[in-house]
């Protein structure tokens, strides 16, 4: 066989099987027996949801970490000094950053451009 076949059909076969390998059925062990959600909620959990005002059909554990994230965020948000749209250089920081790099940058462009300008064209 010619080599650029072989090498084509090797390409071939390794997309096709990782496109096989991925329709195959998922596990979906981690969501709870015969599909209820409530079904490996704790009591410690059912009462963090009732706190957090989750109803008990949707109590799971993603659904905790979720509105916990979503009180973190709001609490961001309301104090912006806790890190949330805080500014990461103050004041004139950012125009020296700027200065700083535009001169390192600048200089390896010079740098580029006089060792090219000074090059001998091939003969």
């Amino acid at each position: 066989m010619n080599k650029p076949i072989v090498v084509a059909l090797s390409v071939l076969a390794v997309f096709f099987s990782a496109t096989a390998v991925s329709a195959l059925p998922v596990a979906h062990a981690q969501y709870g027996v015969g599909g209820s959600p409530v079904a490996g909620a704790t009591k410690e959990q059912l009462q963090e949801c009732d706190q957090l005002g989750i109803a008990k059909s949707e109590c799971t554990e993603n659904a905790i970490l979720a509105k916990r994230r979503i009180i973190a965020v709001q609490d961001n948000v309301n104090n912006p000094d806790k890190g949330s749209g805080t500014n990461y250089f103050q004041g004139s920081e950012t125009w020296i950053y700027i200065g700083v790099l535009g001169a390192i940058f600048g200089g390896v462009a010079a740098a580029f451009f006089f060792r090219g300008r000074g090059a001998t064209p091939p003969s």
